[in-house]
């Protein structure tokens, strides 16, 4: 243990206990502000039977013009768009909906190809499948 940075701390605490610091600093910002994240994570479900996987995410208000997909690698699906609030800004009372841009990148349960994807797009959720890429053990019957 370095008592030399235990005592810089203890004197840099001190100077703060003395001021006001922490006393202006919650004036201008409640604590639970200080836990909120600016990124919009998005919501989603991993489901597979035995042919397929599924993914299903939670987009609603987003318009199928404002959205990307595409896999950054085998087992990484990135999903990009907009969500464009309904009224005006100067209208809002209170908000709790997210809007704007928004970027996630979901690990996929297993790898998949770009040509093997399907995308559908209704009532604010996006479904996604590709079909597992599982090798069947076949018997050799000459054994």
């Amino acid at each position: 243990m370095d008592i030399e940075k235990i005592r810089k701390w203890l004197e840099i605490t001190n100077e703060y206990k003395q001021s006001d610091f922490w006393s202006n600093v919650l004036k201008q910002k409640a604590p639970e502000h200080f836990f909120e994240s600016k990124t919009h994570m998005l919501v989603y479900d991993l489901y597979q039977d035995e042919e397929y996987n599924y993914i299903i995410v939670e987009i609603p208000g987003v318009f199928q013009e404002e959205l990307s997909i595409r896999l950054v690698s085998k087992t990484k699906l990135l999903i990009k768009g907009n969500v464009t609030p309904v009224f005006p800004a100067q209208m809002e009372v209170l908000c709790k909906r997210y809007y704007g841009e928004f970027e996630q990148v979901i690990k996929l349960p297993e790898a998949a190809e770009p040509h093997l994807l399907q995308l559908q797009l209704s009532n604010g959720l996006l479904h996604v499948s590709y079909p597992r890429q599982i090798e069947k053990v076949v018997f050799n019957e000459d054994m």
